[in-house]
């Protein structure tokens, strides 16, 4: 898995931005790598508002995170018992909070998070399926923190 490279794409609606330049956590802030992105069409933004003449980082500091996300889950119930299927499948539809959640991360169109992928394999380990949790790939996404 390379490398992800941040783009204006990848930042949230409305995510506050930093674009000092004089902060001195600057190069490992997520905030001033997006402020750095702001494309010439933007009109409007949030900003965050750095402390002056202070050599630490602001509050609103946000470290350069990535996580490892699943992409889709196509054949994840192919050792799973017949009978075993549907009560499954339902406790699945459950822990991804409805049928359009499930069919869209099930297809690879809506991430998995590492911890909902902690969850699924601790699904299938109570049901005695342990070893056959297996996503279909995988992809490095930055991690942006609430607000």
């Amino acid at each position: 898995m390379e490398r992800k490279e941040l783009n204006w794409t990848d930042v949230p609606a409305g995510w506050a931005l930093c674009l000092s330049g004089e902060c001195p956590a600057r190069e490992s802030c997520l905030r001033w790598q997006a402020g750095r992105l702001v494309p010439d069409s933007i009109v409007a933004a949030r900003l965050v508002l750095p402390r002056r003449n202070s050599d630490v980082a602001c509050r609103l500091f946000a470290p350069i995170r990535t996580v490892r996300n699943a992409l889709g889950f196509m054949d994840i119930y192919s050792e799973v018992r017949k009978q075993d299927y549907t009560p499954m499948r339902l406790q699945m539809t459950a822990l991804f909070s409805g049928k359009r959640r499930y069919y869209e991360s099930m297809h690879g169109k809506q991430p998995v998070s590492p911890e909902m992928q902690q969850r699924v394999r601790e699904l299938f380990t109570r049901w005695g399926y342990a070893d056959s949790v297996r996503f279909d790939s995988y992809e490095e996404d930055f991690c942006f923190p609430c607000e």
